[in-house]
């Protein structure tokens, strides 16, 4: 399956502020779910868990989940944070 993956602004605004080893940490978990999408026995080891409507999230650690988006041919990650902040998030949604 090609899909494409993108990072909303509010995603990068927030990944930015973390440090340099946690960046890098959130990159490899993207390129990870991106080399996956099509394959759905390999999203078992990403820690995807389905949220509302068509947001997932994915876990980066203990504390940090990456929310993401579904759409038809994309991903597009929306928010990063800790589980109360994405709870926050998803009252909005």
């Amino acid at each position: 399956m090609s899909c494409d993956v993108f990072l909303s602004d509010r995603f990068r605004q927030i990944v930015r502020a973390y440090p340099k080893p946690l960046r890098v940490e959130i990159g490899k978990a993207i390129d990870r779910l991106q080399e996956s999408l099509g394959h759905p026995h390999q999203h078992a080891g990403l820690g995807i868990r389905k949220l509302v409507k068509n947001y997932f999230e994915m876990r980066v650690g203990l504390e940090l989940r990456l929310v993401f988006k579904v759409e038809r041919n994309s991903v597009t990650f929306a928010v990063a944070g800790t589980h109360n902040e994405i709870r926050k998030f998803l009252k909005r949604v």
